[in-house]
């Protein structure tokens, strides 16, 4: 699996709130023979971020020819639709955990997701295949019941990205993701990335090392601003 490359255009965040899903996910821009295509899209808020981290590269929306969605969450869906030339491609499991829990999970928005299977751009496959020249899709359910992560050679290093499969450090160290659809297959997808990737990309933090067995995550940065009685207060981790 050679000659293709990605990009970190927004990075994930491994923010928690007690009001809810924070949500700053990961957002993958990949460059094949084939030509440009995206990993996710991020949640409805990520949308002047991502339209700005674009067109920062000379990429206008119509020049994305393909999206991949790793799963349906709010979060990494949300913005599809701003890429009207795009094939969408997802995984026939989650289209049909989609029909079979979509209701329950509390992360998936079924209005906009229902938008969103309806679309003549949306193309389903199965199995593992090389989604991309260069790209391998493989299956990595457990967060959801269809979840899927893309591996690639990058610089004869094995990279997967990961997305939520593995949403930040603490799930990979830990070995299991707490609060997953199905927690023993998370597990498997879990220790099944460990086992191959020399690099990982999770879907809430910043790239992750492995080297000599021991996992090596990068920085994490966030910019957050505050305003509060006529005073602005800026935040940075």
């Amino acid at each position: 699996m050679g000659g293709a490359s990605y990009e970190i255009l927004m990075p994930g965040f491994p923010g928690r709130s007690s009001r809810g899903f924070l949500g700053w996910s990961t957002i993958l821009l990949l460059k094949t023979a084939r030509g440009l295509a995206l990993f996710d899209t991020g949640g409805s808020g990520d949308r002047p971020g991502l339209m700005a981290a674009l067109r920062g590269r000379g990429i206008e929306p119509d020049r994305i020819e393909t999206v991949i969605l790793s799963h349906l969450h709010f979060d990494h869906m949300a913005n599809a639709e701003c890429f009207p030339k795009a094939e969408i491609i997802l995984h026939e499991d989650e289209y049909a955990y989609m029909r079979e829990h979509g209701a329950a999970d509390p992360a998936i928005s079924v209005f906009q997701v229902d938008g969103l299977l309806r679309s003549a751009q949306l193309s389903l496959v199965s199995g593992e295949i090389e989604v991309l020249p260069g790209i391998r899709m493989i299956r990595t359910p457990g967060h959801s019941g269809g979840h899927v992560s893309l591996a690639l050679i990058v610089e004869d290093r094995r990279v997967v990205l990961a997305q939520d499969a593995v949403k930040h450090r603490g799930e990979l160290a830990a070995g299991h993701s707490p609060g997953a659809f199905d927690e023993a297959a998370a597990s498997a997808s879990i220790r099944r990335i460990a086992s191959m990737a020399d690099v990982i990309v999770p879907g809430h933090d910043g790239p992750i090392t492995v080297e000599n067995g021991e996992y090596v995550p990068s920085g994490v940065s966030a910019e957050i601003s505050l305003t509060l009685r006529e005073r602005r207060y800026l935040l940075e981790a």
